[in-house]
Parts: C-alpha cells; structure tokens; sequence
C-alpha cells in the first residue's frame, strides 16, 4: 500500500513538508533556543571520551539544527520553492521506507561542488551541482536514499565519537569547560569539520548504496537510479575541469568505480519495473 502513495501521489504531500529548506526562518529561532537547554547535555558530556553513547533523541536534533544552520551559512541555499518542494517530496517518498524514523527534511545547497550530506537529526543536503549532474528523477531517490540510511544508521556518529583523535573528540574532552551558550556551536563545528574530512567505513558506504537503492525500490522507482548516477560521475570526474567539484567528495568515498562495482551485481538481481520519470525531474528543473 505504501507504494501505491509513494511516486504517483507525491504533489499530496507538498504542504507537510517543510517550508523553504526545511523551515529556515525558523531555524535560527529553533538553534538559539537548543543553546538555552544545552546545560544539561554539557553535563552529560563528561563522561570519558572512550565511551560511546549514543544521542539521545533531544540530542541529535538539537545538534542537526546547529549544523544545518551552518552549513547555510557556508554556502546558501537555492532560492527555488518550486525545486526545493520537490525535492522534499522526492527525499519522503524513500525516507518512509528508512529503518528509523525521525523528522527527514531536505534542502539544495547554492554550491559548485557535487556532493550530498547527511546531518544528525534528518537534515540532508544536496548540492545544486549534483541535482543538474542527474537525469531522472530516480537518480535523485537512490542518490537521497544513499544519505537517508547514513542519518537512519548513525554511520557518522558512531565514526566520529568512536576514533579519539576526531575534532568531536577533542570537543566533548573539554565539554566540562565551555560554557551552555557555546556549547552548540562549537559542536555543530567540530561536526563539520570531521564530516568534512573524514572517510567512513567501506561497509557503511557500501551499505548506504545498497539500502539507500533498495529503499527507492520500494517507493516506485528504477533499482539503476543510484547506479546510473554513479556511472555518470565516474565519467564526469576523470575530466581536468571537474577536479575541484569532485574534491570533497573523492576525498571522504570510496572511488566510483569500487562503488559500481558493488552495486551493480545487486542492481541486476533487482526487478526492473520502478520508475524514472525523466520528464517529471526536468519539469521541476525548469
């Protein structure tokens, strides 16, 4: 039954989704009031570096919140509700289908470089550059659900608080002595840096591509979308020009190559009879 709603009935869905990249007029708002009931959460932050813990649920949206805000700050955002409503009911038709349910929001980053990031919380960004890079609108769900499975499965957390060297580590190890009001910010920075810089577990990646693929099976939509994609920025990146957009993103992934590798033996086991729709991604484009 969850399919039948999926693809065919997304324009149903538009008006609860989040308002213009996930409601940035009141995300400020929402940081600065995180700020203010992060006193107990810096308390909590003592505990020994070794030790993972996992967030807890206030925690994980309050840090996604903070560095969602910044990273509009760093780049902007595309100003398109037309393309940014569509891309949100795109990212929720796969997301239903993610082991673990929180609020998953979506937003365009205004950047040059081709790449898509997966914050605590359900926020996902994808970059301008990776949305014209696609031909369909499969290739946005699989690339969509390849970030969904990172945000379901904790991948990033559970890297960054696990290796004591990370800019997370080194935060939490001098949590006890920064103030409530610091807290958040300085967080959702080393956040960023270690999302920025830091390569993931080849289990993990391959396991993004492979859920985040089967979860836009699911929706409706072409086992190939993620696949296809790849191939496409396979190609695109082997070209001198492209170096500087495929930077951050050959920098914290496996190689394409590797990753099509693996996916395409699970892509041809799939059924085939999932949905494209070209003409429906190029109408939101314009």
């Amino acid at each position: 039954m969850k399919r039948a709603v999926s693809i065919l009935v997304l324009s149903a869905a538009s008006a609860l989704l989040a308002n213009a990249q996930f409601g940035l007029g009141k995300l400020k708002d929402k940081v600065n009031g995180a700020t203010q009931k992060a006193k107990p959460v810096t308390d909590r932050t003592e505990r020994a570096v070794e030790n993972f813990t996992a967030w807890t649920p206030q925690e994980e949206q309050q840090i996604g919140e903070a560095t969602a805000a910044k990273m509009i700050a760093m780049f902007g955002v595309v100003d398109s509700p037309k393309l940014v409503r569509y891309v949100n009911l795109v990212g929720q038709s796969v997301a239903q289908y993610a082991p673990r349910q929180v609020p998953y929001r979506f937003g365009i980053l205004d950047s040059d470089i081709v790449g898509a990031f997966a914050l605590p919380g359900g926020f996902i960004f994808i970059t301008k550059t990776a949305v014209e890079g696609m031909n369909n609108e499969a290739q946005l769900a699989g690339a969509l659900g390849h970030e969904i499975v990172h945000v379901s499965e904790r991948h990033l957390e559970s890297a960054i608080r696990s290796k004591k060297n990370s800019a997370w580590a080194s935060e939490e190890a001098k949590a006890k002595f920064t103030s409530p009001s610091d807290y958040l910010s300085r967080k959702a920075d080393a956040f960023l840096k270690d999302m920025f810089t830091m390569r993931l577990s080849r289990d993990k990646e391959d396991g993004a591509d492979e859920r985040g693929t089967l979860m836009a099976v699911q929706a409706g939509y072409s086992a190939g979308g993620l696949l296809e994609f790849l191939r496409t920025l396979d190609a695109a990146q082997s070209k001198p020009q492209n170096q500087r957009a495929f930077g951050q993103l050959l920098s914290t992934h496996r190689p394409f190559n590797e990753r099509i590798a693996h996916l395409t033996p699970i892509v041809e086991k799939t059924p085939q009879s999932g949905k494209t729709l070209e003409a429906r991604f190029s109408a939101a484009l314009k």
